[in-house]
Protein backbone atom coordinates (compact mmCIF):
# COMPACT_ATOMS: atom_id res chain seq x y z
CA UNK A 1 0.00 0.00 0.00
CA UNK A 2 2.83 2.43 0.90
CA UNK A 3 4.66 1.61 -2.32
CA UNK A 4 1.54 2.27 -4.40
CA UNK A 5 0.98 5.61 -2.63
CA UNK A 6 4.62 6.53 -3.24
CA UNK A 7 4.30 5.74 -6.96
CA UNK A 8 1.10 7.77 -7.13
CA UNK A 9 2.67 10.81 -5.46
CA UNK A 10 5.75 10.57 -7.68
CA UNK A 11 3.63 10.43 -10.83
CA UNK A 12 1.54 13.39 -9.69
CA UNK A 13 4.66 15.44 -9.05
CA UNK A 14 6.03 14.51 -12.48
CA UNK A 15 2.70 15.43 -14.07
CA UNK A 16 2.61 18.81 -12.35
CA UNK A 17 6.15 19.64 -13.44
CA UNK A 18 5.62 18.51 -17.01
CA UNK A 19 2.22 20.20 -17.32
CA UNK A 20 3.65 23.52 -16.04
CA UNK A 21 6.45 23.27 -18.57
CA UNK A 22 4.01 22.55 -21.40
CA UNK A 23 1.69 25.42 -20.48
CA UNK A 24 4.62 27.85 -20.50
CA UNK A 25 5.97 26.55 -23.82
CA UNK A 26 5.35 28.07 -27.26
CA UNK A 27 3.20 25.14 -28.49
CA UNK A 28 -0.24 25.86 -29.87
CA UNK A 29 -3.22 25.55 -27.54
CA UNK A 30 -4.60 22.49 -29.35
CA UNK A 31 -1.24 20.75 -29.17
CA UNK A 32 -0.93 21.60 -25.47
CA UNK A 33 -4.36 20.04 -24.71
CA UNK A 34 -3.54 16.89 -26.71
CA UNK A 35 -0.16 16.53 -24.99
CA UNK A 36 -1.62 16.93 -21.51
CA UNK A 37 -4.38 14.42 -22.30
CA UNK A 38 -1.83 11.87 -23.53
CA UNK A 39 0.30 12.37 -20.42
CA UNK A 40 -2.72 11.84 -18.14
CA UNK A 41 -3.61 8.65 -20.02
CA UNK A 42 -0.03 7.34 -19.68
CA UNK A 43 0.01 8.09 -15.95
CA UNK A 44 -3.36 6.35 -15.51
CA UNK A 45 -2.12 3.24 -17.34
CA UNK A 46 1.05 3.19 -15.22
CA UNK A 47 -1.07 3.36 -12.04
CA UNK A 48 -3.25 0.46 -13.20
CA UNK A 49 -0.20 -1.67 -14.05
CA UNK A 50 1.36 -0.86 -10.67
CA UNK A 51 -1.88 -1.78 -8.90
CA UNK A 52 -2.11 -5.12 -10.73
CA UNK A 53 1.55 -5.96 -10.09
CA UNK A 54 1.44 -5.07 -6.39
CA UNK A 55 -1.89 -6.78 -5.66
CA UNK A 56 -1.74 -9.67 -8.14
CA UNK A 57 -1.78 -12.34 -5.42
CA UNK A 58 -4.65 -10.72 -3.53
CA UNK A 59 -6.65 -10.24 -6.72
CA UNK A 60 -6.10 -13.87 -7.71
CA UNK A 61 -7.33 -15.08 -4.33
CA UNK A 62 -10.33 -12.75 -4.50
CA UNK A 63 -11.29 -14.01 -7.97
CA UNK A 64 -10.95 -17.61 -6.79
CA UNK A 65 -13.21 -16.88 -3.82
CA UNK A 66 -15.85 -15.30 -6.07
CA UNK A 67 -15.66 -18.24 -8.50
CA UNK A 68 -16.00 -20.76 -5.64
CA UNK A 69 -18.96 -18.86 -4.22
CA UNK A 70 -20.61 -18.73 -7.64
CA UNK A 71 -20.07 -22.47 -8.19
CA UNK A 72 -21.51 -23.28 -4.75
CA UNK A 73 -24.58 -21.14 -5.42
CA UNK A 74 -25.06 -22.75 -8.83
CA UNK A 75 -24.87 -26.26 -7.35
CA UNK A 76 -27.18 -25.40 -4.46
CA UNK A 77 -29.78 -23.80 -6.70
CA UNK A 78 -29.52 -26.27 -9.59
CA UNK A 79 -32.83 -28.02 -8.85
CA UNK A 80 -34.56 -24.69 -8.28
CA UNK A 81 -33.33 -23.35 -11.62
CA UNK A 82 -34.28 -26.58 -13.43
CA UNK A 83 -37.77 -26.49 -11.90
CA UNK A 84 -38.30 -22.92 -13.12
CA UNK A 85 -36.92 -23.95 -16.51
CA UNK A 86 -39.34 -26.88 -16.66
CA UNK A 87 -42.22 -24.52 -15.85
CA UNK A 88 -41.24 -22.20 -18.71
CA UNK A 89 -40.90 -25.20 -21.03
CA UNK A 90 -44.39 -26.41 -20.13
CA UNK A 91 -45.90 -22.94 -20.64
CA UNK A 92 -44.31 -22.28 -24.03
CA UNK A 93 -44.06 -25.82 -25.49
CA UNK A 94 -47.42 -26.88 -23.98
CA UNK A 95 -46.71 -30.64 -24.04
CA UNK A 96 -49.79 -31.38 -21.91
CA UNK A 97 -52.76 -29.81 -20.15
CA UNK A 98 -54.63 -30.53 -16.94
CA UNK A 99 -56.64 -33.71 -17.48
CA UNK A 100 -54.14 -35.29 -19.89
CA UNK A 101 -52.68 -38.70 -19.16
CA UNK A 102 -48.89 -38.47 -19.38
CA UNK A 103 -45.85 -40.62 -18.63
CA UNK A 104 -42.55 -39.12 -17.43
CA UNK A 105 -39.61 -41.25 -16.26
CA UNK A 106 -41.87 -44.34 -15.86
CA UNK A 107 -44.34 -42.28 -13.79
CA UNK A 108 -47.79 -42.44 -15.36
CA UNK A 109 -50.99 -40.66 -14.44
CA UNK A 110 -53.58 -37.96 -15.09
CA UNK A 111 -52.49 -34.36 -14.54
CA UNK A 112 -54.61 -32.83 -11.78
CA UNK A 113 -52.58 -29.73 -10.86
CA UNK A 114 -49.66 -27.76 -12.30
CA UNK A 115 -47.53 -25.51 -10.11
CA UNK A 116 -44.43 -23.39 -10.53
CA UNK A 117 -42.17 -26.03 -8.96
CA UNK A 118 -44.01 -29.34 -9.37
CA UNK A 119 -46.87 -31.11 -11.16
CA UNK A 120 -49.32 -33.46 -9.46
CA UNK A 121 -50.48 -36.67 -11.13
CA UNK A 122 -53.25 -39.03 -10.14
CA UNK A 123 -51.35 -42.28 -10.65
CA UNK A 124 -52.57 -44.82 -13.21
CA UNK A 125 -51.08 -48.26 -13.43
CA UNK A 126 -48.97 -50.00 -12.55
CA UNK A 127 -47.18 -48.89 -15.73
CA UNK A 128 -49.29 -49.69 -18.78
CA UNK A 129 -50.61 -53.00 -17.45
CA UNK A 130 -53.95 -51.44 -16.58
CA UNK A 131 -55.66 -48.10 -17.11
CA UNK A 132 -57.08 -47.82 -13.61
CA UNK A 133 -56.24 -45.39 -10.82
CA UNK A 134 -54.05 -46.66 -8.00
CA UNK A 135 -55.44 -44.10 -5.54
CA UNK A 136 -52.08 -42.40 -5.08
CA UNK A 137 -51.22 -38.80 -5.95
CA UNK A 138 -47.65 -38.29 -7.18
CA UNK A 139 -45.90 -34.92 -7.17
CA UNK A 140 -43.08 -34.74 -9.73
CA UNK A 141 -40.62 -31.82 -10.02
CA UNK A 142 -40.97 -29.73 -13.16
CA UNK A 143 -37.27 -30.33 -13.86
CA UNK A 144 -38.32 -33.76 -15.20
CA UNK A 145 -39.76 -32.04 -18.28
CA UNK A 146 -36.24 -30.90 -19.23
CA UNK A 147 -34.50 -34.15 -18.31
CA UNK A 148 -36.92 -36.82 -19.57
CA UNK A 149 -39.25 -37.07 -22.54
CA UNK A 150 -42.94 -36.46 -21.89
CA UNK A 151 -45.34 -38.97 -23.41
CA UNK A 152 -48.89 -37.61 -23.70
CA UNK A 153 -51.31 -40.51 -24.08
CA UNK A 154 -54.41 -38.34 -24.34
CA UNK A 155 -53.53 -35.53 -26.71
CA UNK A 156 -56.65 -33.39 -27.14
CA UNK A 157 -58.30 -35.24 -24.26
CA UNK A 158 -60.14 -32.05 -23.34
CA UNK A 159 -62.37 -32.82 -26.34
CA UNK A 160 -65.32 -35.03 -25.47
CA UNK A 161 -65.13 -36.71 -28.90
CA UNK A 162 -61.41 -37.49 -28.98
CA UNK A 163 -60.17 -40.90 -30.13
CA UNK A 164 -56.87 -42.75 -29.83
CA UNK A 165 -55.20 -45.70 -31.58
CA UNK A 166 -54.84 -48.03 -28.63
CA UNK A 167 -52.36 -50.94 -28.75
CA UNK A 168 -52.09 -53.93 -26.43
CA UNK A 169 -50.54 -57.42 -26.55
CA UNK A 170 -51.96 -60.92 -26.12
CA UNK A 171 -49.45 -63.80 -25.73
CA UNK A 172 -50.20 -67.19 -27.34
CA UNK A 173 -48.28 -70.43 -27.84
CA UNK A 174 -46.32 -70.87 -31.03
CA UNK A 175 -48.20 -73.85 -32.43
CA UNK A 176 -50.52 -74.67 -35.33
CA UNK A 177 -53.49 -72.89 -33.71
CA UNK A 178 -51.95 -69.40 -34.01
CA UNK A 179 -54.10 -68.52 -37.03
CA UNK A 180 -57.27 -69.41 -35.13
CA UNK A 181 -56.21 -67.20 -32.21
CA UNK A 182 -55.39 -64.32 -34.54
CA UNK A 183 -58.71 -64.53 -36.38
CA UNK A 184 -60.62 -64.79 -33.09
CA UNK A 185 -58.95 -61.71 -31.62
CA UNK A 186 -59.63 -59.73 -34.80
CA UNK A 187 -63.26 -60.85 -34.78
CA UNK A 188 -63.66 -59.78 -31.13
CA UNK A 189 -62.00 -56.43 -31.80
CA UNK A 190 -64.30 -55.74 -34.77
CA UNK A 191 -67.35 -56.70 -32.74
CA UNK A 192 -66.48 -54.55 -29.70
CA UNK A 193 -65.25 -51.53 -31.70
CA UNK A 194 -67.78 -51.48 -34.54
CA UNK A 195 -69.56 -48.38 -33.18
CA UNK A 196 -66.30 -46.40 -33.06
CA UNK A 197 -65.18 -46.77 -36.69
CA UNK A 198 -67.23 -43.93 -38.23
CA UNK A 199 -66.75 -41.29 -35.47
CA UNK A 200 -63.10 -42.32 -35.18
CA UNK A 201 -62.63 -41.85 -38.91
CA UNK A 202 -64.15 -38.35 -38.76
CA UNK A 203 -61.92 -37.45 -35.79
CA UNK A 204 -58.68 -38.58 -37.44
CA UNK A 205 -59.63 -36.93 -40.72
CA UNK A 206 -59.85 -33.60 -38.90
CA UNK A 207 -56.61 -34.34 -37.05
CA UNK A 208 -54.67 -35.26 -40.20
CA UNK A 209 -55.83 -32.10 -41.98
CA UNK A 210 -54.79 -30.00 -39.00
CA UNK A 211 -51.33 -31.59 -38.62
CA UNK A 212 -50.65 -32.36 -42.28
CA UNK A 213 -49.96 -36.08 -41.73
CA UNK A 214 -51.16 -39.29 -43.37
CA UNK A 215 -54.46 -40.84 -42.38
CA UNK A 216 -53.92 -43.87 -40.08
CA UNK A 217 -55.64 -47.23 -40.47
CA UNK A 218 -58.86 -46.96 -38.44
CA UNK A 219 -60.25 -50.52 -38.52
CA UNK A 220 -58.97 -53.01 -35.92
CA UNK A 221 -55.87 -54.91 -36.95
CA UNK A 222 -53.71 -57.65 -35.45
CA UNK A 223 -49.97 -58.06 -36.06
CA UNK A 224 -47.60 -60.81 -34.96
CA UNK A 225 -44.33 -60.59 -33.03
CA UNK A 226 -42.14 -63.33 -31.59
CA UNK A 227 -41.63 -63.12 -27.85
CA UNK A 228 -39.58 -66.34 -27.75
CA UNK A 229 -39.32 -69.46 -29.95
CA UNK A 230 -42.29 -70.94 -28.09
CA UNK A 231 -44.45 -67.79 -27.73
CA UNK A 232 -46.04 -65.26 -30.06
CA UNK A 233 -47.46 -61.86 -29.24
CA UNK A 234 -50.67 -60.79 -30.94
CA UNK A 235 -50.31 -57.01 -31.26
CA UNK A 236 -53.86 -55.62 -31.27
CA UNK A 237 -54.54 -52.05 -32.42
CA UNK A 238 -58.01 -50.55 -32.21
CA UNK A 239 -59.56 -47.10 -32.55
CA UNK A 240 -61.38 -46.22 -29.33
CA UNK A 241 -62.52 -43.12 -27.40
CA UNK A 242 -59.66 -41.76 -25.33
CA UNK A 243 -61.45 -42.17 -22.01
CA UNK A 244 -62.53 -45.76 -22.73
CA UNK A 245 -59.35 -47.44 -23.95
CA UNK A 246 -58.89 -49.46 -20.75
CA UNK A 247 -62.52 -50.55 -20.75
CA UNK A 248 -62.42 -51.53 -24.43
CA UNK A 249 -59.19 -53.47 -23.99
CA UNK A 250 -60.72 -55.52 -21.17
CA UNK A 251 -63.89 -56.14 -23.20
CA UNK A 252 -61.90 -57.47 -26.18
CA UNK A 253 -59.74 -59.74 -23.99
CA UNK A 254 -62.77 -61.17 -22.16
CA UNK A 255 -64.64 -61.78 -25.43
CA UNK A 256 -61.54 -63.48 -26.89
CA UNK A 257 -61.09 -65.73 -23.86
CA UNK A 258 -64.77 -66.68 -23.92
CA UNK A 259 -64.63 -67.71 -27.58
CA UNK A 260 -61.25 -69.43 -27.53
CA UNK A 261 -62.17 -71.60 -24.54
Amino acid sequence: MIIFLGITVLLLVIYLIVSRAIRSSRMGNDQKRRTLTNIRSIIFIILIIAFLVLWATQLYQFILSIAALGAALAIASKELILNFGGSFYRVFAHPFSIGDRIEVNDIRGDVVDVGLMSTQLLEVGPKDYTHQYTGRTISIPNSYFLTYEVSNETDNSHSQNSFVLHVFKIPIKNDTSWKNHMDTVLECANEVCKDFIIPGTHYFERLTRKRQVDMPWIEPRVNLKFSSPSEIFLIVRVTVPTKLKGTIEQAIIKEYLTKIH
